[in-house]
């Protein structure tokens, strides 16, 4: 109970009691005596009550501090300006306000930049703070979306993000386990048990890798453009964000690149069409997928491929109507992605065919995208100032890990975009 709560419950006694003695036809000596002693403890306890009020008001507001504090840094970070800093850093002066508070909270939490200036992901967003829902019949309430930080609201218009992979924040060196075998279903009779089978997991750590983007400015633009801000916004969180694509889809695993889909589906996992992208060929590994991974429904399988390969598949027609591959492929409730991240195409061949990769994926958290940390920047104005330019180089420490490859991915290669 709290004290202020305890101080309520002894004054009402009291006034319980100074009643008692109050409504009697003649009041004694004895009950002058209390009454009077009754009248003191009330006044003291009303002091003490007031104390008690205004400490319990502290501590719930200190108790508030640390959420308010959070949605306070969180619109600092979305009010972050980019192009403040790189006029502050060009002139050779100190940051100073918003920006210097949160590189320093970043710094914080995320330890001090080799070399730049710790930024938020929320510098690379791009989105309105209220959608408001219009329709008829509404009175123009907020419209109702998921909760996302930043880090997931950056990443979710992405190609891998709409293949299912996940992204998340992680520090030092976490381990990522994944049972492999030992779990199973018991039917058993009343009054009977099962014996718990034996569990067999591996543990994967992923390792940090740092991927790089250098982009050059004018110092004209620089002091010229009022769009800066929205620009800078733009242009380095597109770059970024297709420099994380090509690593999900098509990274090696070596030369300091994470290992993507590409590179860790092998064996058993993979398989040369050779052949035109057809509806009967996806169907035929999109059901394998939707088998292996026990899915439910068909529209938990995702199909990624280049631009190109849904090009022939709209272009190809089945004989005597107008209904195309890439419509059958719809009908049957899959879903599809294009992207020139997810594939090269193919240089053409002799017969004029080239042809690229594709990819089967089942439902989400089976792949991640471990990030540790914000982004750094640095801002160069020396190397390029010969021809008055400002080079912006920016950093992001993350890795590629994918899971379940034996049972929720598949890759199709030499899928001709050419009969």
């Amino acid at each position: 109970m709290l004290k202020s709560q305890e101080i309520q419950l002894a004054q009402s006694k009291r006034r319980e009691r100074m009643a008692e003695i109050q409504k009697a036809d003649e009041i004694s000596d004895d009950g002058r005596t209390e009454l009077r002693s009754l009248t003191d403890a009330y006044q003291n306890a009303e002091t003490e009550y007031r104390a008690a009020v205004i400490l319990e008001d502290a501590e719930r507001a200190q108790i508030k501090e640390p959420d308010n504090a959070g949605r306070e840094f969180e619109r600092e970070c979305r009010s972050f300006d980019l192009t403040a800093v790189v006029g502050t850093l060009v002139d050779g002066k100190p940051l100073s306000g918003r920006e210097a508070e949160v590189n320093e909270e970043l710094e914080r939490r995320h330890g001090v930049g080799q070399k730049g200036v710790r930024f938020p992901w929320e510098a690379l967003e791009q989105r309105a703070d209220a959608v408001t829902d219009a329709r008829a019949g509404t009175s123009g309430e907020l419209a109702s979306r998921p909760t996302m930080n930043a880090l997931e609201r950056f990443f979710e218009s992405s190609a891998a993000g709409r293949f299912g992979v996940n992204v998340l924040q992680v520090s030092g060196a976490p381990s990522f386990p994944e049972i492999t075998s030992g779990t199973g279903l018991s039917w058993v009779a009343e009054g009977a048990g099962a014996d718990a089978g034996t569990i067999t997991t591996t543990a994967t750590s992923p390792a940090i890798k740092t991927a790089t983007a250098r982009y050059l400015l004018t110092r004209q633009a620089i002091r010229q453009n009022s769009a800066l801000q929205q620009i800078l916004r733009r242009d380095l969180s597109e770059v970024l964000r297709e420099g994380i694509d090509l690593a999900i889809f098509r990274g090696t695993g070596a030369d300091e690149q994470p290992a993507g889909f590409e590179t860790v589906l092998t064996g058993g996992r993979t398989a040369a069409l050779t052949d035109v992208a057809s509806f009967s060929d996806f169907l035929l590994r999109a059901t394998e997928i939707q088998e292996t991974a026990k899915l439910s429904d068909p529209s938990q399988v995702r199909i990624a491929g280049a631009p190109i390969v849904a090009q022939t598949l709209l272009d190809t027609l089945i004989s005597g109507t107008a209904v195309s591959e890439m419509d059958r492929l719809k009908s049957a409730g899959f879903s599809t992605l294009w992207s020139s991240q997810v594939s090269a195409r193919g240089a053409r061949d002799a017969t004029d065919k080239g042809s690229s990769t594709v990819y089967f994926g089942a439902g989400s958290n089976n792949a991640y995208v471990p990030t540790w940390g914000s982004p750094e920047l640095i801002v160069d104005p020396y190397s390029e100032s010969k021809s008055g330019k400002v080079a912006l180089t920016m950093f992001a420490f993350l890795d590629v890990l994918i899971q379940r490859t034996a049972t929720h991915y598949f890759k199709l290669t030499g899928v001709q975009d050419r009969a």
